[in-house]
């Protein structure tokens, strides 16, 4: 459990603090995403209940990352860049 801890702090650290590329962003999602799966299932085995909600966690962990990648490749497409200061409400065209 502690190792989830040092997970969930790391990873939103990073989010914090590395916010210039989107794609670093995704990826301390994700690793915020799998700290709290980690976290889940040591509660989960240590208190001996169902692993429904890991489940269904799980899940929406995998939808998550396939739909950010998703929107990844479009704004890389669109812009050229992924840099979160061109996603200013200003320079936007479609």
């Amino acid at each position: 459990m502690k190792i989830s801890w040092l997970g969930i702090g790391t990873s939103f650290f990073a989010f914090a603090k590395l916010n210039m590329h989107i794609l670093i962003m995704l990826i301390s999602l994700e690793a915020l995403m799998l700290s709290l799966l980690m976290f889940l299932f040591s509660f989960v085995l240590m208190y001996g209940m169902n692993f429904h909600l890991f489940l269904v966690l799980l899940t929406f962990a995998a939808c998550e990352a396939a739909l950010g990648l998703g929107l990844l490749v479009s704004l890389l497409r669109l812009r050229g860049n992924d840099y979160v200061m061109s996603m200013s409400s200003l320079n936007f065209y479609a």
